[in-house]
């Protein structure tokens, strides 16, 4: 798969929603493929509030969810797997595809190209990490709850250091990946609210630091807005694709309609 077979997707902007809404539309999507969704998907996101999403098989109690209700920080479970990831300051995409003649690796090069692209025309000096870590043994260490501890081959880095953090899932018909860019530092604060001893705490806190990139640290400023539509313009430019609104399926459109019933506010896009 050295190119994407679908050239007419769907497009769905930058919005903002709550945690259980973004997961239920990844969710609700990737099960829709080749019923109701009837071409691949792209669509970007953020977080309001801020969120931590934990990875389908990890156990809830890494998190302390007491704190985070303080905060007003929601906990959510992703359809994905991995580790938790606090969403604060960052570009969170998703990609929703056909499983048909998929390669999974390769499908990873092939959604994260056009975000190197995009973040290298801003001047942030991204690249592909092109090892695939030993998870086994990172899973072992005490940094494993945390997702951007590490990066799997073909995501994306500056320097070693981890910008977007992904997970994919294959399923009977389709295939989903969805990941985060960072843009600040807030992401850090996913630290302070697992359950941890204070000496680990720190000890993580710096590993982060060390092993982490943010795209503000090169552009400051630059708003989530900004960097979809630019990713957006490189799907285009790379792979001569034609991005319709998903509005334009009407009973697409009526179906995330209620699935937002009861969440809050009005359907973005």
């Amino acid at each position: 798969m050295a190119d994407f077979a679908e050239k007419v997707w769907y497009l769905w902007p930058c919005s903002s929603y709550s945690g259980a809404f973004n997961m239920a539309v990844d969710d609700f999507l990737v099960h829709q493929t080749g019923k109701l969704l009837d071409r691949p998907l792209l669509r970007f996101y953020t977080w309001q509030p801020y969120c931590i999403s934990l990875g389908y098989h990890q156990n809830i109690e890494d998190v302390d969810v007491a704190r985070c209700q303080q905060e007003g920080i929601q906990v959510v479970r992703r359809p994905t797997g991995g580790r938790a990831v606090l969403h604060a300051e960052e570009l969170t995409y998703s990609v929703v595809y056909s499983i048909r003649d998929v390669q999974v690796e390769e499908f990873y090069r092939l959604v994260h190209l056009p975000f190197v692209r995009a973040l290298r025309e801003l001047g942030v000096p991204a690249e592909f990490q092109q090892a695939q870590a030993d998870f086994r043994t990172f899973y072992k260490t005490d940094s494993a709850p945390v997702c951007f501890a590490t990066s799997a081959r073909y995501e994306v880095e500056i320097e070693g250091r981890k910008l977007i953090g992904s997970a994919q899932r294959v399923y009977e018909r389709a295939i989903l990946q969805h990941g985060s860019l960072l843009l600040g530092q807030a992401h850090e604060h996913l630290v302070d609210l697992l359950h941890l001893p204070e000496a680990k705490r720190r000890a993580m806190r710096e590993y982060m630091r060390e092993h982490t990139a943010t795209v503000w640290q090169y552009h400051p400023g630059v708003s989530p807005e900004h960097l979809a539509d630019k990713v957006t313009r490189a799907f285009r430019e790379l792979y001569g694709i034609r991005f319709i609104p998903y509005q334009q399926h009407s009973a697409l459109q009526k179906a995330l309609e209620a699935l937002r019933e009861g969440d809050g506010g009005e359907l973005g896009g």
